[in-house]
């Protein structure tokens, strides 16, 4: 009788998803038309992984004033990153990434910690890396190195869990082709136990633009 008065008044407990930019939502699926960066293989370090993409984690990143940043990570080793200015509708969407990590390790002391995330590490105007030649494109016109930009990542993962995650980023690009860039995101993590001790990872990350037009979401 409970669940036919619950039916009857609309008062379901089936949870409906937190629905983001274009409806991306957790456990969805997504497809990419990647035809273009195949025929840039040879010039692309980054290789994406398919075509068909399951959401297995989502984020929030609020930059204040209007502008937000949502990541959907895949149950593989990339995510796609949505940058939005005054709300979520298609016209607020300012870019576009699919993020893949070439590489990620942990960190146990704090010195190294400190390290990584210097200036002198992760702010440099240029950075030669995997044989490539990257220009800084985050705070372009500040001369020097500079401190990495702070971005706090709200979690949610599949199973309900979420946490916290503070992002200490650097952004580089390089042009493989006309009107094709390459990015390389720089990115040491902090976040904290159930005992509220430290962790850390570093990690690197290469990504391309990805029009809407080759965007398609499922579910």
């Amino acid at each position: 009788m409970t669940s036919f008065l619950q039916r009857l008044f609309g008062k379901d407990n089936t949870c409906v998803p937190v629905r983001g930019p274009l409806g991306l939502h957790l456990n969805c699926g997504f497809t990419l038309d990647t035809l273009a960066f195949r025929l840039l293989d040879d010039e692309l370090l980054v290789t994406l992984p398919g075509e068909e993409y399951t959401v297995a984690a989502i984020s929030h990143i609020d930059l204040g004033g209007g502008s937000q940043i949502f990541r959907y990570y895949t149950s593989g080793d990339e995510f796609l990153q949505i940058s939005t200015t005054g709300g979520m509708d298609t016209d607020d969407i300012e870019d576009i990434k699919l993020l893949v990590y070439a590489e990620s390790y942990g960190i146990n002391q704090e010195k190294h910690w400190r390290s990584v995330i210097s200036p002198e590490s992760i702010g440099t105007p240029t950075l030669s890396w995997e044989h490539r030649h990257w220009q800084r494109f985050f705070n372009r016109e500040e001369p020097g190195n500079i401190e990495p930009v702070y971005m706090l990542e709200k979690v949610e993962n599949e199973q309900n869990a979420k946490w916290d995650v503070h992002n200490f980023t650097m952004g580089y690009q390089r042009q493989v082709a006309e009107g094709t860039w390459e990015y390389l995101l720089l990115n040491g993590e902090e976040s904290f136990n159930d005992q509220g001790e430290p962790e850390w990872v570093f990690s690197r990350a290469l990504g391309v633009d990805i029009p809407l037009t080759s965007l398609n979401i499922i579910g």
